[in-house]
């Protein structure tokens, strides 16, 4: 073996990534020590101290605890020690950097797998499908009222929702049919036998558990679509490793129905647990399809160490070694993760060797095969890219972190832009080399003066009254889970960053922060999550000349919904179009608008802080094609002062466990067609709403727009299906009559900062739950010809209103407020000295303002400073 002291070397040395696992539990818990050793149950566990595994594990064990070896021994030193003293033990010495959590898996006194990150740098999520069909059947309502349809729009609705769930990362889907129902399922399962299933399961007790085939089968099936369209793994639990099963059903071979649908093909498939005792067949799968990959967790270390080797070379006698991937497969115990990692490193270290006696390998190429079956594999499969942005960054900077400078950046990417939009919704970014994007910006960011907050749309300074100056300096921090490639700079791409003062600790200033903060209160107080759906009008404007003078002029001069103007700017809409579905935002339908050169494009509605999200590229997107095909983009609330304004008018609504409350369940709960809930929470909206417009109508020139008979809302009233009100409930297709599914706010207007405008919105809707405040009678005719009270008609009058509002002060932070507060007056100083300046805010907030941090500017930057790794300068480059 010393002729491979290199590859022992490599073994020893690599970090895990930890593919599949379960939770761990408490010490007190009344899931037996011995389930640390052996899948039994029962009086089956009794015979466990008399296998092969049990004697060696106990053994390494107590090793690593420095006790004696007996189980009562290794027993009373984790009771002395607690479990955060051996947690820390095992994970160290198991070099794990990152663990993706099945939380399905459900036992007695089960740690949340938030929980977890105290012990490894990254974790994620594997949503496990049966087991989120039967909390639904449990929770959401009275088993009598369940249909298949019902049901499906319940599951689909909470499937979609958890890749988008905060703060935590779904890396997977994954499902037990193996263990149900085995694995021949059939992909075109008719819904009539689906319904029959859920008919057979809802007449069992509760709680419930789901084996009829067919509805197993419909189940994954749906499933299957959710997990192409959001391009998410789906790991299929395969041979042994439930006493439930039919071991004969949980050949991987029956998969074939699955591998061969053309649906699906593009669907990644890991299968688990090495398909034990069928790991020849699972590596002809593996061989044989392209979406197959295989997980041997469980099988190491459960297995006797010759089962282990013979498992291990059975996947890999067909499988490529870019297929195969480690797993602990622990659960409840944390010695489980570091037996599973150190019997892994010992049984792929003896395989690779013989590999190498046996010529298949050289040394150079058994090494690579160690980084590809311990990291790289899982890294590519799952995107750890995208999991990164959800890490606490604190941890994943540290020693024993999983490094993103070993997952190679996009060979084809020169330039990662990093995206912030400020108080005066300005979108900006700093421009980082590929290279180094992913050896160091990723974890670390860039950093920012506190200036950056305190910038009017008319100045690179902060304005006064802000609190904000040119001393003192935050980090810029991408969400890797935003991150995307630029459609029309294909050798680019983009990414959101939080603001940070130091790596954990947000800055109260960050507007995706601030709205975070504010949707947690919501969900802690109420359950409740508030979906958004942006309706986004500009103007596409070209460039003239006359006598001698440039003028931006209208696209077209084309009427609202004109078919001639819609086929005008057909191609740039269809590039629109494809640019932002790459970007996975889903538009709901486009039009032209009432404006020369007008047009609107609905986007769906999705969790807030994933809307205004999507917003911000939606805008991007808009002026970078627009730009490419020689026009100019705008979303200046009101351009043409004789013509109608732009706005970005908001749906919203409320979801509690994916289900919407916002709307009435039978239309008797008010005589509105909205629930209780939702009549408090637009109220809460209504009152606030005069403060809620210095978030939403940020500009003077914003007000121009808001004014009677301009479908703007300029009126302090809320109307049903009542488009001149500024908070109208909707009922679109598909609602029963006299029920309503959300309200819009016609006061929000494109120069907005999404995340500040949705925050403000939640923060009053906030008040109104907790005040049960209600609303006054709806506006029923337009309200010029009414006694409705005017809502501000003028910036100033919003700043006023806002200044003297305590609630929303406290919900979305004083020191926010205040900033907010000052950019505001310094842009009504700016303007009402400068009546046309407005017209330039096509160029100042047309283009994301950016700079390109060169490799020589780093380099030179970190030798001035005598520091490696120091950051950029502060002040952004103009």
């Amino acid at each position: 073996m010393e002729r491979y002291g290199e590859l022992r070397e490599a073994v020893e040395k690599v970090e895990v990534l930890d593919a599949h696992a379960h939770n761990l539990v408490d010490l007190d818990s009344t899931v037996p020590f011995l389930r640390c050793f052996s899948e039994a149950e029962g009086d089956a566990l009794s015979f466990t101290p008399h296998s092969l595994s049990f004697r060696r594990s106990l053994r390494d064990i107590a090793r690593l605890y420095g006790c004696e070896a007996t189980l009562s021994g290794v027993e009373t030193h984790r009771k002395s020690s607690g479990l955060h003293s051996i947690c820390s033990k095992c994970f160290e010495a198991a070099k794990i950097a990152a663990i993706f959590f099945d939380d399905g898996f459900e036992m007695d006194k089960m740690h949340a797998v938030e929980w977890h990150s105290c012990f490894a740098p990254a974790v994620g999520r594997i949503l496990r499908i049966e087991r989120l069909a039967e909390q639904i059947l449990d929770e959401e309502m009275c088993q009598s009222k369940w249909t298949l349809d019902k049901f499906t729009d319940a599951f689909m609705t909470k499937l979609k929702s958890y890749p988008l769930h905060f703060p935590l990362e779904q890396v997977s889907a994954s499902s037990i049919a193996a263990y149900r129902s085995g694995l021949e399922i059939d992909t075109h399962v008719s819904k009539k036998d689906a319904e029959q299933g859920l008919i057979e399961v809802l007449s069992a007790r509760k709680p419930v558990r789901i084996q009829n085939k067919s509805l197993i089968d419909y189940i994954f099936t749906r499933s299957m679509e959710v997990s192409s369209s959001f391009n998410l793994p789906m790991q299929i639990h395969t041979g042994f490793g439930d006493k439930d099963l039919d071991l004969r059903l949980c050949n991987p071979l029956h998969l074939r129905t699955l591998l061969e649908d053309n649906r699906f093909s593009a669907c990644r498939i890991v299968l688990l647990h090495a398909s034990y005792p069928y790991s020849k067949e699972a590596s002809y799968l593996a061989s044989t399809y392209s979406q197959v990959y295989l997980d041997f967790g469980l099988a190491i270390p459960k297995l006797s160490v010759q089962g282990m080797i013979s498992a291990v070379k059975e996947l890999l006698d067909l499988a490529p070694t870019k297929k195969v991937m480690f797993s602990t497969d622990g659960y409840a115990f944390p010695e489980t993760f570091y037996l599973g990692a150190k019997r892994a490193r010992e049984i792929i270290l003896s395989v690779l060797s013989s590999a190498c006696d046996d010529g298949d390998l050289t040394i150079p190429e058994a090494i690579e095969a160690v980084e590809d079956i311990f990291k790289q594999n899982a890294c590519r499969l799952y995107d750890m890219n995208r999991v990164m942005g959800s890490l606490d960054s604190k941890k994943a900077s540290s020693s024993n972190s999983l490094s993103i400078k070993s997952i190679p950046p996009p060979e084809d990417i020169v330039f990662v832009r990093i995206l912030w939009v400020d108080t005066s919704g300005q979108h900006r970014c700093r421009v980082v080399p590929v290279k180094r994007f992913y050896e160091f910006t990723w974890s670390k960011g860039v950093g920012l003066t506190f200036a950056s907050m305190g910038m009017s749309s008319s100045c690179d300074g902060p304005a006064d009254g802000t609190n904000l100056t040119a001393v003192g300096e935050i980090r810029l921090v991408p969400d890797l889970s935003t991150k995307k490639r630029l459609p029309w700079s294909p050798r680019e791409e983009m990414v959101l960053a939080d603001m940070k003062l130091k790596p954990g600790e947000a800055w109260e200033y960050c507007p995706r922060e601030a709205l975070r903060r504010v949707s947690k209160v919501l969900k802690d107080e109420f359950n409740l999550e508030m979906n958004s759906g942006f309706e986004n009008e500009f103007y596409l404007l070209k460039n003239v000349i006359r006598e001698g003078r440039e003028e931006w002029v209208p696209f077209d001069r084309t009427t609202y919904c004109s078919t001639s103007g819609f086929d005008a700017a057909s191609s740039i809409l269809q590039e629109v179009n494809s640019s932002i579905e790459s970007m996975d935002v889903f538009i709901e339908q486009l039009h032209a608008e009432s404006g020369n050169g007008q047009f609107e494009i609905a986007l769906g509605h999705t969790i807030c802080t994933r809307a205004a999200d999507n917003l911000i590229f939606v805008r991007e997107v808009i002026r970078a094609v627009a730009r490419k095909h020689g026009l100019l983009a705008t979303f200046v609330p009101k351009y043409f002062l004789d013509a109608i304004g732009s706005g970005s008018h908001v749906h919203l609504s409320l979801m509690e466990n994916g289900r919407n409350v916002f709307m009435a369940s039978d239309g008797s709960e008010t005589q509105y067609g909205m629930s209780k809930i939702g009549e408090k929470f637009l109220a809460g909206v209504f009152h606030h709403l005069p403060s809620i417009l210095a978030f939403t109508a940020p500009l003077p020139n914003s007000y121009d727009r808001i004014q009677p008979n301009t479908w703007s809302g300029a009126y302090h009233c809320w109307g049903k299906e009542d488009r001149e009100a500024p908070l109208r409930t909707a009922a679109p297709p598909g609602v029963p009559d006299g029920l309503v599914s959300n309200f819009e706010i016609k006061s929000f207007d494109g120069c907005a900062n999404p995340h500040l405008g949705l925050a403000s919105i939640m923060a009053a809707g906030i008040d109104g739950l907790r005040r049960n405040l209600t609303l006054p009678h709806p506006i029923e005719r337009n309200p010029s010809e009414s006694d409705a009270e005017r809502l501000p008609n003028d910036l100033c009058g919003s700043v006023k209103a806002l200044y003297e509002n305590k609630i929303l002060k406290d919900l979305i932070g004083e020191k926010l407020v205040t900033a907010v507060i000052g950019v505001r007056k310094a842009e009504i100083e700016y303007y009402s000295k400068n009546k046309d300046a407005y017209k330039e805010l096509i160029h100042r907030l047309e283009d994301c303002i950016w700079w390109v941090l060169s490799e020589a500017d780093i380099q030179l930057t970190e030798k001035a400073n005598g520091v490696d790794n120091y950051d950029i300068p502060i002040w952004v480059a103009l």
